[in-house]
């Protein structure tokens, strides 16, 4: 007897309202399963009343560096060329602007899942009522992995959090002499602090990848001076939300079966004064701090399921120095 569904796929596909309609569900349940398994969390459907508001899916999870801490991250799906397209370049997607000016319309900051339905991929933007509508590029670290939960946590402490932001009140001294003192002064306090708990970070390290880049002997005499100065207050400025957070690259590499995504931050801190010797009033500086971070997840992530076990991250120090305003 022939097969029944032979001659149904050399049918044509239907077409509209309903066919638009099971893309969609499918659409929205390709994108729970992708998030829950990827965030080790907990979802549910948008109520009547959550679609209404253009929430599609609620999903909680643990804060992965506050602990006792939970996230709860609203989201739209959607699917398809109208909302976004995969970029030749770069492994990332473009996202149109009809998909963040349908976000925007909450009063919530709302994380877009926007489902390659080609390809079976997914990718996520975090946009908030003050995200500009136009169309936006975004990298490969945006298609949605493990390393998801860190991302969507640093995007979410820096909308009202409490605590200080930009180094305010942070003052530091104008050393421009004793050198080998105020060397070994540095130093010692580097060691000493061994790590900060930065809000949009987690845990940043100092180790001696830092030290070394910040005094390698091609570095100039004033931004050597400038990290002497500016290491002993890490610990107080690293503690606030930067003014400025910025990703500079982004890398990806297999090790059997593992991917590792490095990703490179700056983090600006624009509310430092300097005290300079024989001048009355302070100045004002900016931090330019660097670090790097390393997230390792399984290649079949999908599959695991011990995955918040197979998943390590580290955050290391590069550089500190700064520039007048």
């Amino acid at each position: 007897m022939p097969s029944l569904l032979i001659s149904r796929l050399n049918e044509p596909p239907a077409q509209g309202r309903a066919e638009n309609a099971i893309n969609g569900g499918d659409a929205e349940a390709f994108a729970m399963a992708k998030v829950i398994l990827a965030c080790r969390g907990e979802g549910q459907w948008g109520s009547r009343q959550d679609d209404n508001s253009k929430i599609d899916l609620m999903f909680a999870t643990d804060h992965p560096w506050h602990k006792g801490e939970r996230m709860l991250i609203l989201c739209q799906v959607k699917s398809g060329p109208s909302y976004g397209s995969i970029l030749q370049e770069g492994g990332g997607f473009k996202l149109m602007g009809s998909a963040k000016a349908a976000a925007k319309k909450s009063s919530h900051d709302i994380c877009i899942i926007w489902v390659d339905r080609d390809n079976d991929r997914a990718f996520w933007a975090y946009i908030h009522p003050d995200s500009k509508s136009d169309v936006q590029g975004y990298g490969s670290n945006h298609e949605i992995n493990p390393a998801m939960i860190f991302d969507l946590a640093r995007c979410m402490a820096g909308r009202g959090a409490a605590g200080g932001e930009g180094g305010r009140g942070v003052t530091l001294p104008d050393g421009a002499d004793d050198i080998p003192q105020r060397r070994a002064f540095a130093l010692r306090s580097y060691r000493q602090a061994r790590f900060v708990e930065s809000p949009v970070l987690g845990r940043i390290e100092l180790t001696r990848l830092g030290w070394r880049h910040m005094f390698r002997k091609t570095r100039s005499a004033q931004n050597k001076n400038a990290s002497l100065n500016l290491i002993p207050r890490l610990p107080s400025i690293l503690q606030e939300r930067p003014s400025v957070v910025a990703i500079t690259s982004t890398q990806f590499h297999q090790r059997g079966n593992f991917d590792h995504r490095i990703c490179e931050y700056l983090l600006k801190y624009e509310q430092i004064n300097i005290r300079r010797r024989q001048e009355p009033n302070q100045r004002k500086i900016t931090a330019h701090i660097r670090v790097i971070e390393e997230v390792r997840y399984p290649r079949d992530w999908e599959k695991k399921a011990m995955l918040s076990q197979l998943v390590d991250r580290r955050v290391v120090l590069k550089s500190a120095y700064y520039k007048e305003q």
